[in-house]
């Protein structure tokens, strides 16, 4: 394996490929959706940075370095994250940050720090991070991980090199989702579900033995339509359900019933086969339009989520399962 994930092997031949030339900047940006292990590259990177000996572009496993690393006690690399019970990362940390690339390094390489995630920052330690940003030291590499590198101030933007992570295709993802079966087959069979997201992200879901969220969605979709189940009734489905996460799967699934609608293949969803037949007939039965528009209703939805934390979650469920069945129960396909 040439880096930490096979989807990342690209990425980490290009950044193995700086270090090898004596090309390495000073501050990176890994960009991309949550659950593609961006932390776990910027970690494996800093191994291969610190390592004493790296041979064929990888640690070496067996240095004074890569013990530290694997004992978690490496004196050259820091780690910024939120503190417990604690949703930013605060000025105070920057500013020990500052003071750990202040210091020489212990064993004569670089000091790395790793930020995760990058977009949690307040406005006042993304501030204190830019004027270590603009006057870096000799030796410094600092990786900035972000889910949503938009939310990042431009400033910062500017003056990190930026490294997009990208969602390998679902004949890679299943076959990787494969090997961990085999390694575990505890795990649910992930090719007869729905399937959205990143690879960890739903290796995370099959792990905590969450019921496939996107098939649920289908079923309750397909009752309210069919006159088996009310608003209030469908809504109480999903009662369980982190609601950031549902309006996600509203938005994917009401997305494909518009592609087949148009005669297109879904692009963000893994649909067995059984699920494309079921999505596609009952596409066959609505409105191009009143979907598109059923989907600004999803887009309100979310930045109503967004944007108040006092919102409640039941009532916003309650909405969008009110416009759907008004939509399903008056259609006239065109």
């Amino acid at each position: 394996m040439n880096s930490p994930y096979p989807w990342q092997a690209t990425v980490w031949q290009d950044l193995s490929g700086r270090l090898a030339a004596d090309r390495l900047g000073h501050a990176y940006l890994l960009c991309g959706r949550a659950g593609l292990g961006k932390r776990a590259l910027a970690e494996a990177f800093a191994g291969l940075v610190l390592c004493e000996a790296p041979r064929d572009d990888q640690p070496c496993g067996a240095c004074r370095s890569c013990n530290l690393l694997a004992g978690g006690s490496h004196p050259d690399l820091k780690i910024v994250q939120a503190e417990e019970e604690r949703k930013s990362i605060g000025i105070e940390q920057v500013r020990e940050l500052i003071e750990f690339f202040a210091l020489t390094t212990h064993y004569g390489r670089r000091k790395i720090a790793i930020i995760e995630p990058a977009e949690i920052m307040t406005t006042a330690a993304a501030n204190a991070l830019l004027k270590l940003l603009e006057e870096p030291p000799g030796l410094a590499l600092l990786m900035l991980v972000s889910h949503r590198p938009g939310q990042l101030v431009a400033t910062i933007l500017s003056r990190c090199q930026k490294i997009k992570l990208n969602e390998p295709d679902w004949p890679a993802c299943l076959a990787w989702l494969d090997g961990c079966r085999e390694a575990n087959p505890a795990l649910p069979d992930a090719r007869g579900q729905i399937l959205a997201g990143a690879p960890l992200a739903i290796l995370a879901r099959l792990e905590a033995e969450e019921g496939p969220l996107h098939d649920r969605l289908l079923d309750t979709l397909e009752a309210v339509r069919a006159n088996d189940l009310g608003v209030l009734e469908a809504a109480r489905r999903h009662a369980g359900d982190d609601m950031r996460e549902l309006v996600d799967a509203f938005e994917l699934v009401v997305s494909a019933l518009v592609e087949l609608r148009n005669g297109l293949e879904p692009r963000f969803l893994y649909l067995p086969r059984a699920a494309v037949q079921r999505l596609q007939d009952l596409a066959n039965h609505l409105h191009s339009g009143r979907l598109l528009h059923f989907l600004d209703r999803v887009g309100e939805a979310r930045a109503m989520l967004l944007r108040s934390s006092g919102v409640r979650g039941s009532e916003v469920l309650e909405n969008l399962m009110f416009h759907w069945s008004r939509m399903v129960r008056t259609e006239t396909t065109a």
